[in-house]
């Protein structure tokens, strides 16, 4: 048997799949994700557990510009051998806010401007290119302005796909919780960004799924977003990120020789990294594992 190479600190779908890395068929929870009422959803996990991978492939199935490549892209998958009605049917506008500065106040509004600003013309350049690129600093006015530009030029709805929704929220949280406040909520900056893709529901926006570690920036939006479903205590989705017991030992059968792994190390492994209570009813499955995905396929 051949062995595939592990991904490791790659979160990049089509990548994975093209340049023949191990793979954990998630795409069930495709279908799963549908089926629910809820078409803004926020699902939130630990580091480690796969999240950018996800929405990754989210992007990669709903993308209407990726319609000829779908065999290519999930040949094999589960939702590639039962495709829903809604693949490639979205114009997808990613949003990932990782990498926001909260030096200050100012480094903040300038940082989470410019990643705004970059999603917007990146899906200008992709998808509606007879478009005048943007040009602003400021993430609300930002947003809106791209909503009444292309409402009139894509054939078609938005899914709008943010990772890493609160990660600035987080740091601040620790350090600057004054920052925090004006920022997300009361009347800050960033709960109005939020406030503008809320009104984006009532025109070309359709689906919303974000990702990130903590509700509490949710909860501080109010308001300011309050169409937000937060599933992340599903039983339905409790493995959809992550690694069940099952899935750990397929993952070494396919990348190491036989033999790399003893008992004990099963064991070793157990003992770190499974107990993870992510759902309503508890523990679902006694042998889940969960940030073992650092080690093995980020």
């Amino acid at each position: 048997m051949t062995l595939q190479k592990i991904p490791y600190g790659i979160s990049n779908y089509r990548m994975i799949r093209e340049e023949g890395y191990v793979y954990v068929d998630k795409t069930r929870f495709i279908k799963v994700l549908e089926d629910y009422p809820e078409p803004y959803v926020f699902f939130l996990r630990p580091r480690r557990f796969g999240k950018s991978l996800f929405v990754s492939l989210l992007s990669s199935y709903y993308d209407i510009a990726a319609k000829g490549e779908f065999d290519h892209l999930f040949s094999g998958t589960y939702i590639g051998r039962d495709p829903t009605p809604l693949r490639n049917k979205y114009y997808i506008l990613n949003f990932d806010f990782s990498g926001i500065s909260t030096d200050s106040k100012e480094k903040l509004m300038e940082t989470f401007s410019k990643s705004v600003l970059i999603s917007l013309n990146l899906f200008i350049q992709k998808y509606c290119p007879q478009c005048s690129l943007i040009q602003m600093d400021n993430a609300p006015e930002l947003l809106l302005k791209f909503f009444q530009l292309v409402e009139n030029e894509i054939d078609g709805p938005l899914y709008v796909i943010i990772d890493e929704y609160d990660h600035y929220a987080n740091e601040l949280l620790g350090f600057d919780l004054t920052l925090f406040q004006n920022s997300v909520s009361k009347n800050g900056f960033i709960r109005k960004w939020h406030e503008v893709l809320k009104q984006g529901t009532k025109t070309s926006v359709r689906k919303i799924f974000a990702t990130g570690v903590s509700p509490i920036t949710l909860d501080s939006l109010t308001s300011g977003f309050n169409i937000g479903k937060n599933l992340t205590r599903s039983p339905k989705l409790n493995e959809m990120m992550g690694f069940t017991g099952e899935e750990v030992t397929r993952l070494i059968t396919d990348t190491l020789p036989e033999g790399s792994i003893t008992p004990a190390m099963l064991e070793t492994m157990q003992q770190y990294y499974r107990g993870c209570c992510t759902t309503k009813m508890g523990f679902p499955q006694e042998d889940n594992f969960h940030s073992i995905e650092r080690n093995i396929a980020s």
